[in-house]
């Protein structure tokens, strides 16, 4: 469902759109499964980024199901008064470290893709900041 028909609480708005994503992440877009729109704010939380490793499967009795497997990426509602700064940000700053950071996953050494990763962006105060692993 696109974003623009996921209903937000008054005061609440989505500072990328999917097409965002698709433009700032590229090529690497590709690489990433369809990304979500979550409806429960985080504080300061806008964007977040996870890696989840391939592991045997058997079931029920323990392994990674092979549809969680791979890149997923959240976007997360912001006040609306801050959407349009927010917006900014992420586009010139927060995309581009996203596509990055997504690329580089394919690359990373055998020690970093064999563990569940996670990072995430947080919007504050008009500061975009990134927190978590870094593909290595």
């Amino acid at each position: 469902m696109p974003s623009r028909n996921r209903h937000l609480p008054r005061g609440q708005s989505w500072p990328l759109t999917l097409t965002d994503l698709i433009d700032g992440l590229g090529d690497a877009y590709s690489l990433v499964k369809r990304p979500s729109f979550h409806t429960g704010m985080v504080p300061d939380v806008v964007l977040t980024v996870r890696w989840t490793p391939a592991q045997s499967f058997d079931y029920g009795m323990g392994g990674i199901h092979p549809d969680a497997v791979g890149i997923d990426v959240v976007v997360r509602p912001v006040r609306s008064s801050d959407r349009l700064a927010a917006r900014s940000l992420l586009r010139s700053r927060g995309l581009p470290r996203l596509r990055e950071w997504v690329e580089r996953t394919q690359t990373a050494a055998e020690t970093w893709t064999s563990r569940g990763r996670y990072a995430y962006w947080s919007y504050a105060e008009d500061e975009l900041h990134f927190a978590g692993d870094r593909p290595e």
